[in-house]
């Protein structure tokens, strides 16, 4: 179940960067979080990390941070939406 929503979270960041989309994508991963925490997958606290220099987002941002961080910064969006589409299927 946590792969389907993986799977719409991965279509939410295809769009190009908007209101809406950011809305979508930050809602998008919340049924994601929600579904593997059900799921039990997960025991660790994983954050998502930029080694980037001289970068305008966080350099770590912790996981439940995610959603909030995709509806209001654009260029947080940019980069997951970056990170995805590298992703091998």
């Amino acid at each position: 179940m946590a792969d389907a929503e993986w799977g719409k979270l991965k279509e939410a960041l295809k769009k190009p960067v908007s209101p809406e989309a950011m809305k979508e994508a930050a809602e998008r991963f919340r049924e994601y979080e929600r579904t593997e925490r059900l799921s039990g997958r997960r025991s660790s606290k994983p954050e998502l990390v930029s080694l980037g220099y001289k970068k305008t987002y966080p350099h770590a941002i912790e996981l439940k941070d995610i959603p909030k961080e995709l509806e209001r910064n654009p260029e947080f969006y940019d980069l997951m939406r970056r990170i995805v589409a590298k992703e091998k299927s």
